[in-house]
């Protein structure tokens, strides 16, 4: 009779998570299949970006998915390729992360192009070095696929070769995420994102939404499973929760160095950006995402309960990620509403550029994060049955 409770309990907790996934895979299919619509009509007729505005809302979750892709890499590393102990329990979990946010933000990149599949054909054909764009293309495909046969190597039981293989993804990974800044800073010449500091910062900020991605998605799989997370794994989130402190402090500094160059003009290589993200139209977008939701809400929730609380770790992670999507809104999108040449005082030029997201832009940004959620859920329900998470 127990015997018989326990599987029909198996049963439910499986139907459930059978039915969540459905669901949110629905919404994305919904989401994405506006990005289809927009290459058949054309981005042109269907999206907001202009002449002015080249990049729109899409870069977002590209900039964003790829960042966090990075850092978990950074935190799967630490156990699997720097062999310390505390962080090998999270290992499994983390790789697939890595592997699917990844895969989240070149299918966001992808759908932005307007024709896509030109990438794979003229890459290969026609490489060309000096470009940034291909750089960062190359590289993080390369990434995708050292990912996966680090991730099939962990299936097999093989640690040594998914530690080679790790160690690549960690180099390869590490070289596009400190070359970021250069691809903000391309547009029309704008130094709004070449300021000294942007590599290491874009280094600590996907470190920090790595670690904010592990302590939330590993208490919601717990919660997912019924299950209560082993001391080795314990052990882990608790160590996580350290590191994910220490870089909060990294990143308010950093934060701060922002808000010195929004009132002060000798801080910043682009005031007038600065200005409008720090006191202008952004700077609510600004002080509620970046500053409170990013950094000052996560760093007061782990010191009051000195990251002993796993619910509270997962609010202030989530916190945080959400933050960290509109900081990441901010870099791609404030820089370009200057105009170019606003300094020569051109007739009829505006102050700012406008830039609002479409419908479609809006519904496949939808769609791309539930994707993820969906690729999570699948993984779930994958791993539990052969007991691969753990």
């Amino acid at each position: 009779m127990i015997l018989e409770n326990k599987i029909d309990s198996n049963f439910i907790t499986f139907g459930r998570q059978e039915i969540l996934f459905l669901v949110l895979a629905i919404i994305s299919a919904i989401g994405l299949s506006f990005g289809a619509h927009a290459l058949l009509v054309g981005h042109d007729n269907v999206f907001g970006t202009s002449r002015e505005i080249p990049w729109g809302i899409l870069i977002t979750p590209y900039v964003f998915f790829a960042c966090l892709s990075t850092g978990l890499c950074i935190v799967c590393s630490l156990g699997q390729v720097f062999n310390i102990e505390v962080f090998k329990p999270i290992i499994n979990r983390t790789a697939f992360l890595a592997l699917i946010t990844m895969a989240t933000g070149l299918m966001c990149i992808t759908i932005e192009l307007e024709n896509p599949w030109r990438v794979p054909f003229f890459a290969l054909l026609s490489p060309h070095p000096s470009s940034n764009i291909w750089w960062k293309t190359t590289i993080y495909s390369l990434y995708m696929i050292f990912m996966v046969f680090n991730l099939l190597s962990l299936f097999m039981k093989n640690e040594k070769r998914a530690r080679i293989f790790a160690i690549i993804a960690l180099v390869t990974v590490t070289m596009g995420n400190l070359n970021m800044n250069s691809d903000m800073a391309i547009l029309g010449g704008r130094g709004f994102w070449s300021e000294n500091y942007m590599p290491l910062y874009f280094l600590s900020l996907s470190t920090l939404t790595g670690c904010a991605a592990i302590l939330l998605f590993t208490w919601i799989a717990n919660k997912l499973n019924n299950e209560t997370a082993s001391k080795a794994e314990d052990n882990a989130l608790r160590a996580t929760a350290r590191l994910f402190m220490i870089l909060l402090f990294g990143v308010l500094y950093f934060t701060g160095v922002k808000i010195m160059g929004g009132f002060s003009p000798q801080f910043t290589k682009n005031p007038e950006a600065m200005f409008l993200l720090v006191q202008g139209d952004f700077a609510p977008n600004f002080w509620i995402g970046e500053v409170f939701l990013a950094v000052v809400l996560p760093l007061l929730l782990v010191l009051i309960t000195k990251g002993k609380n796993k619910g509270i770790l997962a609010i202030a992670s989530l916190s945080c990620l959400i933050g960290s999507f509109s900081l990441f809104y901010h870099l791609v999108i404030v820089g370009q509403l200057i105009p170019h040449y606003f300094q020569f005082n051109v007739v009829d030029l505006p102050k700012y550029y406008s830039y609002t997201p479409s419908l479609h832009e809006s519904m496949i940004t939808v769609g791309a994060i539930f994707f993820f959620l969906a690729a999570f859920m699948f993984g779930e329900i994958l791993f539990k049955k052969i007991n691969f998470g753990k």
